[in-house]
């Protein structure tokens, strides 16, 4: 019969007395696997299972995400604050040279661009005349009485304006308000001249920067604005609106200067510009507050 390869017994040679190696023979400890034995290994396991699962297992998984929600609450934060009107500086150079594209000297146009402006009621898009008359007021900063512009410049000033990609331009004698365009196909080139030069009336406007403020990818400047109509001997009459409708209160020009500093009691305006290609921002509305 073969043995077991596992034995209780363990064998070991020795020296007797007389010399002679002798074997011996040890017997080993066998383990009880009674009722109560395999109870209490049983409770062991359920004991350390249950400690793993409900004290080991939470603090490892809270000591392992702690970064992350703090991470979470931090970007959380940044979108919240992105959603926030931020305050930006009256000195910004975006924000000079993004109210400077809006022109509306009223020595260069008719009443009627000025009152699609400030007549006192949302303006959120413009025509193509409208574009065209404010591009041509952009580009003659010098209020030169003619002057030229190529079809390039006029597309990329629309773009820049506007974000206008599909302006359509005339290659024929046109008007625009106070402007008359006519085309020259030789040299490609538009020659501009101004109808009616130095009409400007005895009013005055007045558009100051009061205050602006960025959220997201817009620009949103608000603006003191006031029409100052002359009454009689430097005495004006002071509309929050071109249409003349909303009186604010009078203004007597001592100096003749036109110098009002009074310009928190004006009526506020609020244009909205979104950033397009190359940090640049274009109109897209001007809301009466």
């Amino acid at each position: 019969m073969q043995e077991p390869l596992l034995k209780d017994e363990e064998e070991k040679l020795v020296v007797t007395p007389n010399n002679k190696l002798t074997l011996l023979k040890k017997k080993g400890k066998k383990i009880n696997w009674n009722k109560d034995t395999i109870i209490t290994i049983i409770l062991a396991l359920v004991i350390l299972w249950f400690f793993g699962k409900n004290v080991v297992h939470p603090y490892y998984m809270g000591f392992k995400y702690y970064n992350l929600r703090f991470e979470k609450e931090e970007i959380e934060e940044v979108i919240e604050k992105e959603d926030e009107e931020q305050e930006i500086s009256n000195n910004s150079a975006i924000l000079l040279n993004t109210y400077n594209q809006i022109n509306v000297d009223n020595c260069l146009n008719s009443v009627y661009l000025l009152n699609r402006l400030y007549g006192n009621t949302l303006v959120n898009n413009l025509s193509n005349d409208e574009q065209m008359q404010l591009i041509l007021n952009y580009y003659n900063v010098l209020n030169q009485d003619t002057f030229t512009i190529t079809l390039v410049e006029l597309k990329e000033l629309s773009i820049k304006l506007f974000n206008n990609e599909n302006i359509d331009i005339y290659l024929i004698d046109k008007t625009y308000d106070n402007y008359q365009v006519t085309y020259d196909s030789v040299n490609e080139l538009f020659n501009v001249s101004i109808i009616s030069p130095n009409t400007c009336s005895n009013d005055f406007l007045i558009r100051k920067i009061d205050h602006a403020t960025t959220k997201g990818d817009e620009l949103y400047i608000y603006e003191k604005f006031g029409y100052f109509k002359l009454v009689e001997n430097n005495n004006y009459e002071i509309y929050g609106d071109s249409l003349l409708i909303n009186l604010i209160g009078n203004y007597l020009d001592t100096d003749g200067t036109k110098n009002y500093l009074e310009t928190s009691n004006l009526k506020t305006y609020k244009w909205t510009f979104k950033k397009g290609n190359n940090d640049n921002y274009y109109f897209v509305s001007i809301t009466p507050e």
